[in-house]
């Protein structure tokens, strides 16, 4: 008997409870002194880290004199760690969103956010390392006294290259698919200020000051057809670029260090395992926080045990996958290893760090096989801990894998102990506090889960209300008309009714507007044959090869732009910084066609004037008809529309809109 899947939202929700649920979050901070000691909290992990900052600044310390290969290696696990639960958030985000997965509402947007987050966290660590230079000018560590700027000419700068092109990916993925939802939030709050005309002054500013706010940053967004086609098109394309570039990131750092000479580096599976453990890191830190958002804001009703055995199912078979790369690997090793490789390996196991192999191998293959069981699936609580449990085997994995390779007793450089030193935990600490900071400014500011998403799985049909037509004063009546709007409750009328009036198309301009994205709508407008792929793929092809002949050029000529220290046209170790590069242009590219196409921002439109129009964001589907500025065709319009029959695209209401 194959059971029923849970459904992705409860049966008595519709479009107006879903957006009331989620903008209330915002809009009226149910969580308030929590959320205040939370904050409090991370914002003093972010300033112990400025204080230490400072602190070394201003004492001059030379942190970094001693002359040990390993002494960066706490700095890189961290970099890496951060930098792999991005890749893993946004693969899977990506993934979803491409599979058209229609319950992943919830997920998706925590896990965009955990992305863009994530890599601004990593951030810290390409920016402090290429800026050493200059930040320790009186005790420099490197004198630079032959020119060769070491910082610029090291695989650093791929770092930053590619830290760039993931925070514009995840930036333009996390604001693309946030943009209807700041519409929402725009109009609820525009809403709510004019309820607060006659509070007390300084609530009413507050209020109008959130309003604007909102409105600013939905661009203008009017949710009608066309803004959803192009919507669509951008939202998919970004998420398509990037998943290459989380491939290309995870699989470029595994190839760099299965070149050098180090044993324990060279295993085949190296790539594979990189990109595993990143994704499975990605979904824990995802997990932890769906769990958090769906206990904290009592979201049960949207975040379902649905999502919650989705989330579990991935993490069991990437689970399965990551005991599968460490068992090829000791195999591998053990039977076809040379002697360098087979004593790496036991070092791992029982040397000086061995804790951190144990922590890797337990945290990362352990916790998710809890998820064979259905009960614990379904347990906030037990796929919060994995999901913390596996976040902390990835990190250790990264330690394990750099520090006890480059703990080699046949290098001079290695021969020093390693030791955790002050710098590298106060920049991970700090790394952690600007995290946690931001994940608590969206969780406060901004819609957790996606409203679009989740009103998509509202079933179709009328709420049953009926909006009286208004009574137009004489004035109104002899004002120059722009045009006409109908009001209806479901897509499929408001299609029938466009249907009906496209033979008046050549003079009349049509739009239709709405909470979700409308199909039946571009098919009634004509508009389904726009794409905005031309742009993305101009866009990357173009930023990719100036990218790479930019480098040809730079190596050629014997500029400090040298990247990874590469001999001269060796154009192979071109290849990686390149294609984050083409991704980054590329949805450069997406962003200004969404932007264009939609003419957005535009924030004084005249389907503003629709009277009840802010419910084009909540429930309500609205028709706009344009008409010629001698306002002919206004009595054919009307007439079509009251024609029509019940439920077959008679509005609710109509209403003519002045110029």
């Amino acid at each position: 008997m194959i059971r029923e899947a849970a459904p992705a939202i409860r049966p008595r929700e519709d479009m107006r409870s879903v957006g009331e649920a989620v903008s209330a979050i915002a809009l009226t901070h149910p969580a308030g002194r929590r959320w205040w000691i939370a904050f409090a909290g991370a914002t003093a992990l972010l300033g112990l880290f400025a204080f230490t900052l400072a602190y070394l600044l201003y004492e001059g310390v030379g942190i970094w004199d001693n002359n040990n290969a390993v002494v960066w290696a706490l700095d890189i696990a961290s970099y890496d760690w951060w930098i792999g639960v991005a890749c893993g958030s946004l693969l899977v985000s990506g993934i979803l969103l491409l599979l058209g997965a229609e319950w992943r509402g919830p997920v998706n947007r925590i896990a965009e956010t955990v992305a863009l987050l994530a890599t601004a966290a990593a951030g810290l660590y390409p920016i402090i390392h290429l800026g050493r230079p200059w930040f320790f000018y009186w005790n420099l560590p490197y004198p630079n006294t032959f020119g060769l700027w070491p910082q610029f000419r090291s695989p650093l700068l791929w770092d930053a290259i590619d830290i760039v092109s993931f925070l514009v990916v995840t930036l333009s993925l996390w604001y693309i698919g946030l943009l209807p939802d700041l519409a929402c939030l725009r109009d609820r709050a525009h809403a709510e200020a004019a309820r607060q005309t006659e509070a007390v002054a300084p609530t009413r500013r507050i209020a109008q000051f959130r309003a604007q706010a909102y409105g600013v940053a939905s661009s203008g967004w009017r949710g009608s057809a066309a803004h959803w086609q192009i919507w669509g098109q951008a939202y998919r394309i970004v998420a398509l670029l990037g998943v290459l570039l989380v491939v290309s990131v995870q699989t470029g750092a595994s190839v760099m260090l299965a070149g050098s000479v180090m044993p324990g580096w060279h295993g085949t599976l190296m790539p594979v395992s990189f990109l595993i453990h990143a994704v499975l890191s990605g979904v824990g830190v995802t997990a932890a926080l769906v769990v958090l958002v769906r206990g904290v804001y009592a979201l049960d009703g949207l975040v379902t045990d649905r999502h919650l055995d989705a989330l579990a199912r991935l993490m069991l078979c990437l689970g399965c996958a990551s005991a599968y790369c460490y068992g090829a690997e000791f195999f591998d090793t053990l039977l076809n290893g040379d002697s360098g490789g087979r004593a790496v390996l036991v070092r791992r196991m029982e040397g000086g760090h061995a804790l951190a192999f144990w922590m890797a191998v337990l945290g990362l293959v352990l916790p998710p096989q809890l998820f064979w069981s259905g009960r614990a699936r379904r347990s906030p609580l037990a796929l919060a801990a994995a999901g913390l449990l596996v976040a902390v085997g990835a990190y250790a994995d990264h330690m394990m894998i750099l520090v006890v390779t480059l703990t080699q007793d046949f290098l001079p450089s290695s021969r020093l102990p390693y030791s955790v030193d002050l710098w590298g935990v106060a920049t991970f600490v700090g790394s952690v506090g600007l995290f946690l900071t931001l994940v608590l400014l969206f969780v406060r500011y901004l819609p957790p889960v996606s409203i679009t998403a989740i009103r998509r799985l509202v079933p179709a049909g009328s709420s049953g209300e009926s909006a009286a037509p208004r009574r137009k004063d004489e004035a109104e009546r002899e004002a120059p008309l722009w045009g006409v709007a109908a009001t209806f409750p479901t897509e499929a009328e408001l299609a029938a009714a466009l249907q009906a009036l496209s033979p008046l198309r050549g003079r009349v301009r049509l739009d239709g507007y709405g909470p979700v994205p409308m199909p039946r709508t571009l098919r009634a407008l004509g508009l389904e044959g726009r794409s905005i792929l031309p742009y993305a793929l101009a866009g990357a092809l173009g930023g990719g090869a100036a990218f790479y002949g930019m480098c040809i050029y730079a190596t050629a000529y014997d500029y400090v732009f040298l990247i990874g220290g590469r001999p001269r046209f060796s154009w192979p170790s071109f290849v990686v910084p390149s294609v984050s590069f083409a991704m980054l242009t590329g949805c450069l590219a997406v962003h200004a066609a969404l932007l264009w196409l939609n003419r957005l921002p535009r924030l004084n439109h005249p389907a503003f004037n629709i009277p009840g129009f802010l419910r084009a964001s909540d429930d309500r589907f609205f028709l706009a008809a344009e008409l010629p500025e001698d306002g002919t065709d206004l009595a054919r319009v009307e007439r079509r529309l009251a024609g029509l029959p019940p439920g077959g695209g008679r509005p609710l209401a109509t209403a003519r809109i002045p110029r």
